[in-house]
């Protein structure tokens, strides 16, 4: 942000999941990486409360996940703050190990969580990346793209696609071949 030369009052300190800073704004891209499998122990009574007090006029309606990964709560977060689809909508692409596709059984926080994405009609596409993409982490990961504001043609369905088999290791980096 600062490069870009974009005012640096936007950043905040603090936890993004407990303490939302920037509860009233909506944004028009979103970018995220959070971390890979962090518990949220430390905060859930926020989370829950939030959750049990607010409902869907929060950020965490849809459901809570288990307490061992956080990884869905950063997405929701992200997906309170799409710019209403009048207003032109969103897009997030947001950086994912496996657990948030894989875990969780029927009726499960997580599993009730993807249900509201896919009911929601946000998911555009999941793209899986190659393993070792991030440094020093073998695990699978994945790149879903969500959006309010998908053209006719693309509504009621998403992509699945892998980059997994169409890059090559050269000198600790990824270069993509003929996608």
């Amino acid at each position: 942000m600062l490069i870009k030369g974009q005012d640096v009052s936007h950043i905040k300190l603090g936890n993004t999941l407990s303490n939302d800073h920037l509860y009233t704004s909506k944004f028009d891209y979103m970018l995220s990486n959070p971390p890979f499998g962090v518990d949220w122990k430390k905060i859930e009574g926020d989370i829950t409360d939030e959750h049990t007090l607010k409902g869907f006029d929060g950020r965490f309606g849809p459901g809570l996940p288990r307490v061992s990964d956080g990884s869905l709560l950063f997405l929701l977060h992200l997906i309170s703050k799409l710019r209403d689809v009048k207003e032109g909508g969103s897009r997030i692409g947001i950086i994912l190990n496996g657990s948030p596709l894989f875990t969780g059984g029927a009726a499960s926080g997580e599993s009730e969580i993807r249900r509201h994405i896919l009911e929601s009609d946000l998911l555009e596409a999941i793209v899986a990346l190659p393993t070792d993409m991030f440094y020093n982490t073998g695990i699978a990961t994945y790149v879903w793209v969500l959006s309010n504001k998908k053209p006719a043609e693309r509504k009621a369905g998403c992509s699945s696609s892998t980059a997994s088999t169409s890059a090559a290791r050269c000198a600790n980096r990824w270069a993509a071949s003929a996608m």
